[in-house]
């Protein structure tokens, strides 16, 4: 969880060595999205801390033998 102004920022890393199983950003379907809504709930609740809005973001990283690539989605759910 990051802080960006008044907004906290939850952020879900994914990385793959190759695009034998996707891509990584496509791991982020709607199952995981509705796991990580009730986690933040949850987070909510018990922490109980001072902010304005929640946002999702996703970086997905992706591995090769040619370099990295890495894609951050603000928003992304």
């Amino acid at each position: 969880m990051l802080r960006e102004d008044r907004t906290l920022v939850f952020v879900e890393v994914k990385l793959r060595r190759g695009t034998g199983f996707g891509d990584p950003l496509e791991a982020v379907d709607r199952r995981k999205q509705e796991g990580l809504r009730l986690l933040t709930e949850q987070y909510l609740a018990e922490k109980d801390p001072d902010y304005d809005e929640v946002r999702f973001d996703v970086v997905g990283i992706l591995e090769r033998r040619d370099g990295r690539r890495l894609r951050h989605v603000r928003h992304a759910f």
